[in-house]
């Protein structure tokens, strides 16, 4: 037995209905209960976000889901993260994700739409970096490092986080290091390279990186 919301009732007096006999497909419907409290939000994150969505259900934190809807920006539920899928879709670059969300007011109505906010709380030893600096590979992402002898490095780095212009290294990179921003299709691994030079390759320094992510 569940607690919920009683639906339309299917049938009317005088109807003929079947019995389940160990098939429901066979059975006739009478009516549909649905539960009201909790509520599941389902919702699809990409896969850039991965390592964060693990960070968040390693350590489930009360409230860490937050609801809005048409644009207003006052909560309407909070929630536990308590489900991500164990594969990415491949057709969309996204992971399935769903959420706990309280509703004993029944504020909340199933089948209704609304913006989900995930805070995975804080994420440290990170470094950022320009996100133009991070190249895509057949082995995975990487950077090019630009070595005190004015040659670069080609270094494999994982990426926690991309928000705007610049990206969360977790792996690979140490802050104060510098990285090719522009003009990597010219490189290769060990090449000469001339800071402030208009015509070479621009370099950037990397730098902590630290604070709340949603």
């Amino acid at each position: 037995p569940i607690s919920g919301r009683l639906g339309a009732v299917n049938v009317a007096v005088g109807d003929l209905v079947t019995v389940s006999n160990g098939n429901s497909s066979t059975a006739t419907p009478l009516v549909t209960i649905t539960q009201m409290d909790p509520l599941q939000v389902n919702f699809n994150l990409p896969e850039r976000d991965l390592a964060l969505l693990h960070k968040a259900l390693a350590n489930p934190q009360q409230n860490a889901v937050t609801l809005t809807q048409n644009g207003d920006p006052r909560p309407i539920g909070k929630g536990t993260l308590d489900f991500v899928d164990s594969s990415v879709d491949t057709a969309s670059g996204t992971i399935a994700t769903r959420a706990s969300i309280p509703n004993a007011d029944l504020s909340l109505w199933p089948g209704q739409y609304v913006n989900v906010v995930l805070d995975a709380g804080i994420m440290p030893q990170m470094t950022s970096v320009p996100t133009v600096a991070v190249q895509p590979s057949q082995k995975g992402p990487f950077v090019y490092v630009v070595k005190p002898d004015n040659t670069v490095q080609m270094r494999p780095v994982q990426v926690a986080l991309t928000e705007g212009e610049n990206s969360a290294i977790s792996q690979g990179l140490k802050s104060g290091e510098k990285v090719v921003t522009e003009g990597q299709t010219r490189l290769k691994d060990g090449a000469a390279v001339h800071e402030g030079k208009e015509a070479a390759p621009k370099v950037a320094q990397a730098t902590n990186a630290g604070g709340a992510a949603q």
